[in-house]
């Protein structure tokens, strides 16, 4: 493909060559400006992205492996990018509150989340924890999405797409029910939790968890975490009960100025885990 007389660089033409490296429509791009201000759009066949007046052509890209530079219509530069997962969740549609980016990583790491683990969630929301949860297992790992709210459910089933390029993973369930009711899958590695109440869930999880699997449950204030800690602890089914938050405070790194931030990524929810056992 030839570029665009708009783009910056020229690019190497077999640097594309790559299968599924280039640009398609469906894709996620993020367009960064020159104060490394990063906007969100959705790649579409002659579709375009206005910001604040700068124009950009979609056809401009298709096509084209990311990480190049193009002047807008009103010949600025911006970079033409592929989102990362921290970038995706925090600018996708939303239909409530995400995990943010901070606690998600806590939540992959000690979740200890990998290929090929059969795990549960309830509370699917905007599908932020949905989508790492499935770049993590794998194809040979399945999900299963517990949710009562059909507008978190349409939500989400559009941004896990977005985050797959169109496409619905095959490994990834939703289920239309309330998972105090109970939980119909057995033998579950993990069990994550994003509802208002997670200790009424105890009693099903220690019923359909394997021994040695991982219970989480996030929760925005501490009187949640106390009500959970205690049902985890009256079950008797479960040990290495630990709560923490996360809280991530960014740094200006300049030429002539290294200092915090002014603003920090405070508090956001509580993180509960604990280990199944016999």
């Amino acid at each position: 493909m030839v570029p665009s007389p708009a783009m910056e660089q020229e690019i190497d033409p077999n640097e594309g060559e790559r299968e599924g490296d280039e640009l398609r429509p469906g894709q996620p791009i993020i367009l960064v400006d020159r104060k490394n201000r990063r906007y969100l759009s959705v790649l579409a066949a002659g579709g375009h992205t206005d910001l604040r007046g700068h124009h950009f052509q979609h056809d401009d890209f298709i096509g084209l492996p990311p990480g190049f530079r193009v002047r807008s219509s009103r010949d600025e530069l911006f970079a033409v990018l592929r989102p990362t997962l921290a970038e995706l969740v925090v600018d996708m549609p939303r239909f409530a509150t995400i995990i943010y980016p901070k606690d998600l990583g806590t939540i992959l790491v000690w979740g200890d989340i990998k290929p090929g683990l059969r795990v549960v969630e309830a509370g699917v929301g905007t599908g932020s924890l949905a989508i790492a949860v499935l770049r993590l297992i794998g194809e040979r790992g399945e999900l299963v999405s517990y949710e009562v709210r059909d507008e978190a459910i349409n939500r989400a089933r559009k941004n896990i797409r977005l985050a797959f390029d169109g496409l619905d993973p095959a490994n990834h369930r939703v289920r239309e029910k309330d998972i105090y009711e109970g939980i119909e899958e057995r033998d579950l590695d993990r069990l994550l939790l994003d509802v208002p109440e997670p200790w009424q869930v105890v009693p099903h999880a220690a019923e359909a968890m394997k021994d040695d699997g991982i219970f989480m449950a996030y929760s925005p204030t501490v009187l949640q975490v106390k009500e959970t800690v205690d049902a985890l602890h009256r079950s008797r089914a479960f040990m290495l009960i630990e709560t923490s938050e996360t809280m991530m405070r960014p740094w200006h790194v300049a030429r002539n100025s290294v200092r915090p931030e002014l603003r920090m990524i405070g508090h956001s929810g509580f993180l509960t885990f604990a280990r199944k056992i016999r």
